[in-house]
């Protein structure tokens, strides 16, 4: 259909322009004096209400609410829907038949007229035609708009320094810029063919937005987001123009349409240029409350940091259709479209634009979801390689899932990606190659090459909280340590987890990737810590996955491919191959759910075949080609089946491996293995340092063993402990083998020594060969005391000169040739440290020769006699003789005397012990003392305490375990408050969880004995109730009151409290110490703590705890017992004679009870004749903690007191 003769601008005949001019003047009178009003209320004062600027004031929003001021002409308007917006602009549906009409259709509506009679003559005002005059105009053109679902038009677009404007037509838009030329010829000719579609303001995000025709059609440039092409498969080029007004508006968007290409790119280029011009302009990129919004937000997910807070505006670029219909939905979508992008200290959040509408200027937070993604997470950035388009991608991955892709565009795309690898480049400061991909201009990350940040030493921290952050991790939960004075240090050890049984999938794999790189460590043990978790788990993924050495050699050329192996093959591997500085890893334990498979078939497939540990396959493939620095394995603890061995072996037998140790101990090795593992380890005799075959099923032949454990001339250390051997007479090791080592450290616990062997070790002991030895462990070797004091003897260099060795002999029967080894001990022909662990002595008079000849000896600093076993409690010599050790020996510093209590067997000193321990009073040189598991009780404690007000010289004190309650846990911190040494003293938490337990069981049977009434007590009631119905009046002593639950928890809860306090006092006290010692406090101590914090506390004992609580218990009300009620009735009809027999019973019942009544018995009730001494001596025991202060429900006293003894004799 042909356009009307009112349509203007059409493509119809051609009108006389001087007419049209001549009739748009009289229209503009008409409206100056009020004759015509628009809907916006942008009448004749619209040039007081509008400002420079183009924003509507105050009044002419209200006005433009009026309905009194509607214009006629718009009565026939559509009424308001979710399509308005549509209306007027439309994001991304043009009717793709509608590019045949591109250039002749353009039909009115009322908006059109509304703009050509309203919003232009407010620009051709003398303000605004000077300020849009002295704009330069970029870019113009007519092109063809598309509004809402069924109308099409044309537009004028001008692009100025300021803004994009849309015009009805070029004539319009050559009034307001005289630099566009006018149309002298039809209205719609274009010099190129071209279409745009204006999508309109999304007033789904702002339900209150300004709708003011100016504001609809002139875009500030500093409010694009974005502008990029939109490849959605038209016959045309489309170019979309994302706007963001933070002011009131919220979001939309503008579609350029356009069929030469050339065109569209001189559009897209000129608007993504002249608002790059415009954003650099501004002076405040981001208002205050849009800021404190996203730090809000930021905060609230912990991720805030002043100097790691970046904000971009992005746009969510949609998926494009080719579906010419648009829904409500879509409409959603655009308003949810733009995004703010704020890169944290962890993570990149996606948050959504706010609600602008609120009246009071505070931001709402829309129902648009939020997004976060862990920077350490990313897995891939695109950006336009020649910085054409400002559409860009980022990707995301946590590992075993799929990844997640972001479609973006922003100006600010380059800014993004350097910003976000610098990010990320602060979370990994370690990590020299990226695990991302990257597809862009090298440019823009070389800019972030010098940003290292190389402040500080949390680099592995820094990376494990943001590794833990990203894969949702709660990194509190990691425990671990480094070990700064072991071997191969500094050592990270990683100890199981805090509040789990075991670290989850992500948890481990954030420890491995936070090590990886690291060069600080050069040993890694995860011992005990189960790695099952990562065993048998596949990613199909290779973003973490190494291809190159440190050096940057790839893997693949040494026919080594990871790819198709678990993660945890692949992360121990990284481990290895990209630390420069590693040397030794430690999985002992680590997989202890681990059974291997071994009925594989080669003629079935491979389907069932064993993986193995995984961790033999990932370490040695390395190491036989030279690829990783780390020669010693720690595989103890793991079961090893045949592909472990298939692994293993090729690299043992190849010299060049370099391997220094693979500890096999409990790997359930056969006799196969054994000699398998042995056989090919003699290729690596020149690097071996450590054999390690403990606790392995295999019996060991004594000529192969011999054979190949002299090829060994590097060996430091030999592990044996526990191994099976064959029968015969010949020695274990022969002297010449031994003779050539220079060993470090010999164990061989639990393996049966023959005189042969122990000549042979004797020998060695005196060569020069053994001065580098520093351990000696002969546990369970069937050992004799003459036997071990030969050992003892031929260790000694010089008499009197200690050497520095450590012999163990724990669990051997020292009863036969004990006076030996005194003997040894008296002479000084000991070493440094002395383990005799678990000695059983049948005799007593043994132990004590053993204790007299340590009180002269100058030799032994550390002794070890726990466990030891007597067949009493030691008497009064013994005890004597220890208290002269302690009283007399000026050598020994580290003493462990702790005892043991299992089910079957309780070793420990007895009562004894506490007088010993006073010989500590004058010992200066005893550092720590270790005496758990000796029931040492209140008398102890209170024995402790008085060592410890005077001792001087303890530093370290462990007594655990010794029944010790609050009473004597508070006489300790009272004498620590005077001691100014002592560094260490445990909390006794399993004391006090002991003491809780023991008073909880003690109240409740006391409770319920009270409630058990006895049928004698329920007679007694019942006859006193009987006689008051009589007539017969008596005082009767009021009963003590039952304990009740609520009396039983305050008990429990005022005793924990009090163990907390004196936990605490504890505590402030040996962290002056601790001061003291480093020089920071006073050698007196005095200036860190109070008067009043040095003021020792009231020791009160759990019946003192128990009488304070029901003394503070109000008073209740008991019920009365049916059971009594029952009783009453009954004897309600006795006679006086009834009641005289049952008045004898009650007396004897009275009896009875008083004598079992402790505390009658002790005095304690009023009214009694008991001594004073008695009441003290109970009172006393009491306090000790011997006797329970605990309430007795009883008869007590008297039930009646009469006058007359002949009361009851009512005889005539």
């Amino acid at each position: 259909m042909a356009p009307s003769m009112k349509e203007s601008g059409g493509s119809g005949r051609r009108k006389n322009q001087h007419g049209r001019r001549e009739r748009r003047g009289r229209e503009r009178d008409k409206k100056k004096h009020g004759k015509r009003v628009s809907m916006f209320g942008l009448g004749s004062s619209a040039s007081s209400d509008i400002g420079h600027d183009g924003t509507m004031s105050p009044a002419g929003s209200e006005r433009s609410n009026s309905p009194k001021l509607r214009p006629r002409t718009l009565q026939k308007s559509r009424p308001v829907s979710i399509f308005g917006s549509l209306g007027r602009r439309s994001m991304n549906n043009v009717d793709e038949g509608a590019t045949e009409d591109l250039a002749t259709s353009a039909p009115e509506s009322p908006v059109d007229v509304l703009w050509e009679g309203n919003a232009l003559e407010q620009n051709v005002s003398s303000n605004n035609t000077n300020n849009n005059n002295n704009n330069t105009v970029r870019h113009h053109g007519e092109v063809q708009t598309t509004i809402g679902l069924f109308r099409k038009k044309k537009e004028y677009l001008v692009l100025t320094d300021t803004h994009l404007i849309r015009y009805k037509s070029q004539s319009r838009a050559a009034e307001i810029f005289p630099k566009i030329p006018p149309v002298f010829g039809r209205a719609n000719t274009t010099r190129h063919p071209s279409t745009a579609s204006a999508g309109s303001l999304h007033e789904g995000q702002s339900g209150h937005s300004r709708t003011s025709a100016e504001s609809e059609n002139r875009i500030p440039l500093e409010q694009i987001v974005s502008a990029y092409r939109v490849e959605d498969g038209r016959p045309f080029f489309t170019a979309e123009v994302v706007y963001l007004d933070e002011k009131y508006a919220g979001t939309g968007s503008i579609q350029l349409m356009l069929h030469d290409p050339e065109e569209a790119d001189l559009w897209l280029s000129s608007i993504r240029g002249a608002a790059q011009k415009a954003r650099l302009l501004q002076k405040v990129p981001y208002s205050q409350r849009v800021i404190q919004y996203l730090v809000n937000i930021v905060s609230s997910l912990n991720d805030y940091d002043v100097n790691h807070f970046q904000v971009f505006r992005v746009v969510r670029r949609q998926t494009t259709t080719k579906s010419t219909r648009v829904s409500s939905d879509d409409l959603h979508k655009l308003g949810s479209s733009v995004y703010y992008m704020v890169i944290g200290l962890h993570s990149l959040h996606m948050i959504p634009v706010p609600d602008f509408s609120d009246s009071s200027g505070r931001l709402l937070i829309p129902k648009a979801r939020k997004q976060a993604h862990g920077i350490v997470t990313l897995y891939s950035m695109t950006i336009n390689s020649k910085g054409e388009d400002d559409r860009f991608e980022l990707a995301f991955r946590m590992p075993l899932q799929e990844v997640i892709k972001l479609e973006l565009a922003a100006f600010a795309n380059p800014d993004i990606v350097l910003a976000l690898y610098r990010a990320w480049q602060h979370l990994k400061p370690l990590w020299a190659d990226n695990t991302f991909l990257y597809n862009g201009p090298e440019a823009h990350l070389s800019n972030g090459e010098d940003f290292m940040d190389y402040e500080g030493d949390d680099w592995f921290e820094r990376t494990l909280v943001a590794y833990c952050i990203a894969y949702g991790c709660n990194a509190s939960n990691i425990i671990y340590a480094i070990d700064l004075e072991g071997e191969d240090a500094p050592q990270f050890k990683l100890y199981p987890p805090a509040s789990a049984a075991a670290y989850s999938v992500y948890e481990l794999l954030a420890i491995m990737r936070a090590l990886r790189y690291n060069e600080e460590f050069r040993s890694i043990s995860f011992r005990d810590v189960n790695l099952h978790n990562l065993h048998g788990v596949h990613d199909i993924k290779t973003d973490h996955m190494c291809h190159k050495t440190w050096d940057g050699r790839d893997i693949s050329q040494f026919h080594i491919n990871p790819y198709p192996r678990s993660l945890l093959y692949r992360e121990v591997q990284a481990l290895a191959l990209k630390s420069k500085t590693l040397r030794r890893m430690d999985f002992g334990n680590t997989l202890p759910q681990r059974r291997p498979k071994d009925t594989y078939d080669l003629e079935t497939g491979d389907s069932d075949k064993d993986p193995g540990c995984e961790v033999i396959g990932a370490i040695l493939s390395l190491c036989k080609e030279q690829l990783t620095k780390v020669s010693w394995i720690v595989l103890s603890g793991i079961e090893l089946g045949e592909t472990d061995l298939e692994e293993m072996l090729p690299a043992l037998n190849i010299r060049r491996s370099a391997v220094r140790a693979i500890e096999c101990s409990r790997c359930g090795l056969s006799d196969r293995g054994i000699v398998q593992l042995l056989s090919h380890m003699e290729k690596q005799n020149a690097t071996i340092e450590c054999v390690n075959i403990s606790d392995n099923s295999g019996r060991i032949d004594l000529e192969r063993f011999s054979a190949s454990m002299t090829r060994f001339s590097r060996i430091r250390r030999l592990d044996i402990s526990r191994i099976t051997r064959t029968s015969g007479d010949k020695p274990l090791i022969v002297a010449e083998v031994l003779l050539s080592w220079k060993l470090e450290e010999l164990t061989m616990n639990g393996v049966p020594v023959n005189d042969e062997t122990l000549d042979a070790i004797a020998s060695y002991l005196k060569s020069p060969m053994s001065d580098g030895l520093r351990i000696l462990q002969m546990d369970q070797c069937n050992l004799n005391g003459s036997q071990v004091a030969v050992l003892m003897r031929a260790m000694t260099r010089v008499p009197g000169e200690a050497r520095e060795l450590q012999l163990h002999v724990s669990a051997n029967r020292f009863e036969r040739g004990v006076g030996d080894i005194a003997a040894a001990i008296k002479d000084n022909c000991t070493p440094a440290t002395f383990v005799a662990r678990m000695i059983e002595f049948e005799k007593e008079d043994h132990f004590r020769e053993l204790l007299g000849a340590l009180r002269t000896n100058k030799t032994i600093r550390n002794l070890d006699i726990s466990k030891a076993s007597l067949p009493y409690d030691a008497n009064p010599e013994t005890c004597d003789a220890l208290r002269l050790v302690f009283a007399e020996n000026t050598t020994l510093q580290d003493l462990d005397i702790s005892g043991e209590q299992a089910h079957l067997e309780v070793t420990r000193f007895g009562i004894g012990l506490n007088h010993a321990l006073t010989g500590l009073k004058e010992n200066t040189t005893l550092k720590v003392l270790r005496i758990e598991y000796q029931n040492l009780g209140l008398e102890g404690a209170n024995t402790l305490a008085s060592v410890l007000e005077t001792n001087t010289g303890l530093v370290n004190i462990h007594c655990e375990h010794n029944d010790i309650n609050l009473q004597g846990f508070t006489t300790l911190v009272n004498a620590l408050a005077k001691n100014y040494t002592v560094l260490e003293l445990p909390s006794m938490q399993d004391d006090q969880s002991a003491s809780m337990k023991r008073l909880s069981v003690s109240l409740r049977e006391t409770r319920n004995t009270s409630h058990a009434l006895t049928r004698e007590k329920q007679v007694k009631h019942s006859v006193g109730r009987t006689l008051t119905k009589l007539g017969v009046s008596s005082k009767t002593k009021l009963p003590r009151p039952d304990m009740t639950p609520q009396d039983l928890e305050s008990v429990v809860r005022v005793l924990g409290e009090r163990w907390v306090t004196e936990i605490q006092r504890m505590v402030m006290f040996l962290n002056r110490n601790n001061r003291i010692v480093s020089g920071e406090d006073s050698i007196d101590g005095q200036d860190s703590l109070s008067e009043y914090q040095l003021r020792p506390t009231t020791a009160l004992s759990d019946g003192g705890i128990l009488e304070q609580v029901l003394n503070n218990t109000t008073p209740r009300a008991d019920l009365p017992n049916p059971v009594d009620e029952h009783v009453i009735n009954k004897l309600g009809g006795l006679s006086v004679t009834d009641a005289e027999m049952t008045k004898d019973e009650l007396n004897s019942v009275r009896s009875i009870e008083s004598e079992n009544d402790p505390m009658r018995a002790l005095g304690t009730e009023p009214g009694d004749n008991r001594s004073e001494s008695d009441k003290e001596a109970y009172m006393k025991e009491v306090e000790a903690g011997n006797l329970p202060s605990l309430p007795s429900i009883t008869l007590g006293g008297k039930m009646f007191e009469l006058d007359g003894p002949d009361l009851f004799n009512m005889e005539d």
